[in-house]
């Protein structure tokens, strides 16, 4: 997979699951809202320290991408061929979100279990920054969000697994966070919003057009498992001959 075509579908991973994001984190993003000194968030002062928790949420986000991508490589290196199966897990993983959005919990919630049991141990670090009085709180307690169970994260982490690469799988990661800023900020000042999209009809909504991403994410995996398999047949039928005698002038 190339960087163009990882970057894409990481953007429009999270533009499918915006609603789902807003929905989960956006109650989280307003809970740290609240944990601001009172004095500290009034008028504009709030939309500040969204930015801080962004950056740190966004900058876990982009160290995880880049293991995720060292992963992919050393499993591309081992086992060439193998990265249209990350693009296939992209698209199982997207399949399983909009079932668990439909109220059909497949698989998704058990793999969010694994992280949950690594979130336990990280939470406790988050009582010890609240109430919130200085940017440094602000930026750790975003960098520990980063960490929460995610089915949508899960999915982006894939796409940087088939990267094969630490630094293109830790750009796919911070575009992802990039682009789930804005809704999840917006919960965190709006709170009517958090309201309007856990509504079914935006449920519904979301989990259309995640399918719709599974199935191009699949069809990306089948494209790319063909164009493999294309240039294996073309490679055993063209070899590079060796003369079997030398020739005699």
């Amino acid at each position: 997979m190339n960087l163009s075509e990882a970057i894409s579908a990481a953007a429009l991973l999270a533009v499918a699951g915006a609603g789902h994001c807003l929905g989960m984190c956006g109650g989280i993003s307003l809970g740290l809202s609240m944990a601001v000194q009172e004095d500290r968030r009034r008028g504009k002062r709030l939309w500040l320290w969204q930015a801080l928790f962004a950056i740190g949420r966004v900058s876990t986000y982009t160290i995880l991408g880049a293991l995720a991508g060292a992963f992919g490589q050393l499993i591309i290196d081992t086992l060439p061929g193998a990265g249209p199966v990350a693009w296939m897990l992209s698209a199982i993983l997207m399949l399983l979100l909009a079932l668990m959005l439909l109220g059909h919990d497949v698989g998704l919630g058990k793999l969010e279990r694994v992280g949950l049991a690594v979130w336990r141990r990280i939470q406790p670090l988050t009582t010890s920054l609240v109430p919130i009085r200085h940017s440094g709180q602000a930026l750790l307690l975003g960098a520990l969000w980063g960490f929460l169970p995610c089915g949508l994260l899960y999915t982006a982490l894939a796409l940087s697994v088939a990267t094969g690469s630490a630094l293109n799988g830790a750009t796919v990661m911070l575009v992802f966070g990039l682009v789930t800023v804005p809704p999840v900020a917006a919960g965190g000042v709006a709170t009517g919003l958090l309201t309007v999209l856990r509504r079914q009809g935006w449920r519904r909504l979301t989990a259309v057009l995640t399918l719709i991403m599974a199935g191009w994410l699949f069809w990306q995996g089948l494209a790319g498992a063909h164009g493999h398999h294309h240039q294996s047949d073309s490679s055993q039928q063209n070899p590079v001959m060796e003369p079997s005698h030398p020739h005699h002038h």
